[in-house]
């Protein structure tokens, strides 16, 4: 599925689509629709929107991770993250069939590069107005409407890598919007390379894959277009804009302008996934130069809040591609949970085969300085044995094996969400790292104690016995 409408055709005819003909209005409505669906509730495409005839609007798109693995084109989200890591570790080759098949992966990997290919929207362009595009107000004290899955696409003026995020953006005039990426984003640090005018694209209802890609933390370094390729299995379709960026070729909507390397508004409140008005502040903005769209355009909107919303599927799913990643860098690493209601950033459960004394101490440490992850407050370390997504089980580790004086460390002054309105200051908190794994004599002056369990034997007998027993 390379667009948007293929995606929609295709949950339809799964049943898992509903259209709602009845007329709907973008000002809290359609929000209030979506979150009472966003819980296992099929993905709707609203036909009418009043005021915006032409338009359509698709909303709960991926609250399933069924979807996000329709919308990968895999069956396990975890062999999306593997395919990627098995082409860049492994020994290196030695042998002529090795060095043969070595040569035959690069060559599949190149298959994943983005294609350039013509597009649906280039031909229908706009006199730049955002007052003719439905983006939703959610929450009754935002500050306006907002964009609020916009594909929002940079270049890095060094390395010519392109890096797609999705970033709130207000309406705040008929060709200006606020760009609400953190200090902590990639998009931000290109920002930063630039003396002018920073060239932007705005993609809004794009190929699936990419729409997932995103919403991902794809490492430093990597191209998302070549990120989704892999990820999905097929290359990207792309299209050049005016200003040399390169924009999903099957978008609904596009759009092209710049953004301002010192110039900035106050933006928001709004209502965000932590289930709380972010305050105004200032941020960049986004000036419309040019507007494109398909006939009869589709509008992407999500709606993010106090859980459970949509977001949290796309946390959850980002959570088992990049567990692959994880592993790789490290290796004792055996699953990790970012609990639904841990607001991603929040809570990260780990486990992990433990070798050495400080061993937890050591993986929590090192989850803290991996991209994304270091904007993560509290970090639990389990044991192996432990299923990080049975929160009962890792209540019980945590009740069992820790001493709050002796595991549990608190670091100040370390890089927070810029949401969290919880920290001490802006952009900067605490962390909390509780290893509650079971300890070594050399962490505690004494062995471990041993753990109950039934004698074999007997269970086996009763096992035996059991239907017998008439329980």
């Amino acid at each position: 599925m390379e667009d948007l409408r293929a995606f929609l055709r295709e949950l339809e005819g799964r049943g898992e689509l509903r259209r709602v003909k009845a007329e709907v209005s973008i000002d809290l409505e359609i929000a209030e629709i979506l979150r009472r669906v966003a819980k296992g509730g099929p993905a709707l495409l609203f036909e009418r929107i009043r005021g915006f005839d032409g338009w359509r609007l698709a909303g709960n798109l991926f609250s399933s991770l069924e979807r996000v693995k329709l919308a990968l084109g895999i069956e396990r989200l975890e062999g999306a993250g593997e395919r990627f890591t098995r082409l860049i570790k492994g020994p290196p080759p030695i042998t002529l069939g090795e060095k043969i098949r070595t040569l035959r992966e690069a060559t599949t990997f190149s298959r994943y590069l983005p294609k350039r290919s013509s597009t649906a929207w280039k031909d229908n362009q706009w006199e730049p107005d955002l007052s003719r595009v439905p983006a939703l107000k959610t929450w009754p004290k935002d500050a306006g409407r907002f964009f609020t899955f916009p594909v929002v696409i940079t270049k890095d003026p060094e390395t010519g890598i392109h890096h797609l995020g999705v970033y709130r953006m207000q309406i705040m005039g008929k060709n200006l919007t606020g760009m609400h990426w953190h200090i902590h984003k990639r998009a931000a640090a290109y920002q930063e390379k630039y003396c002018e005018e920073m060239p932007v694209a705005v993609a809004v209802g794009v190929d699936p894959a990419l729409a997932f890609t995103s919403v991902a933390p794809v490492p430093e370094g990597i191209d998302s277009y070549l990120f989704a390729g892999v990820l999905a299995g097929r290359p990207m379709r792309v299209t050049e804009g005016s200003k040399g960026i390169l924009i999903p070729s099957s978008a609904e909507f596009v759009m092209e302008g710049t953004v301002s390397p010192r110039e900035t508004r106050i933006e928001g409140p709004f209502g965000d996934h932590m289930g709380y008005y972010t305050p105004p502040a200032p941020f960049p903005i986004f000036k419309v130069e040019k507007m494109y769209s398909r006939e009869n355009p589709i509008f992407h909107a999500t709606v993010v809040g106090y859980p459970w919303l949509e977001d949290v599927i796309l946390g959850k799913a980002v959570e088992r591609v990049f567990l692959p990643f994880i592993r790789m860098i490290l290796p004792e690493v055996i699953d990790i949970n970012l609990p639904e209601y841990g607001l991603f950033h929040g809570l990260a459960v780990v486990s992990i085969r433990k070798r050495y004394p400080g061993h937890a101490r050591q993986v929590a440490m090192g989850l803290l300085g991996l991209g994304q992850f270091s904007l993560t407050k509290i970090v639990i370390v389990v044991d192996y044995d432990v299923n990080v997504h049975d929160l009962n089980q890792v209540m019980y580790a945590v009740a069992s094996t820790v001493d709050p004086q002796r595991d549990v460390q608190i670091i100040e002054n370390a890089v927070a969400d810029e949401l969290d309105h919880a920290s001490m200051a802006p952009k900067m908190g605490g962390k909390m790292l509780i290893d509650a794994t079971r300890k070594m004599r050399e962490e505690i002056g004494r062995e471990w104690p041993e753990p109950v369990a039934p004698d074999p034997e007997v269970a086996k007998k009763v096992d035996k016995r059991w239907s017998e027993l008439g329980i």
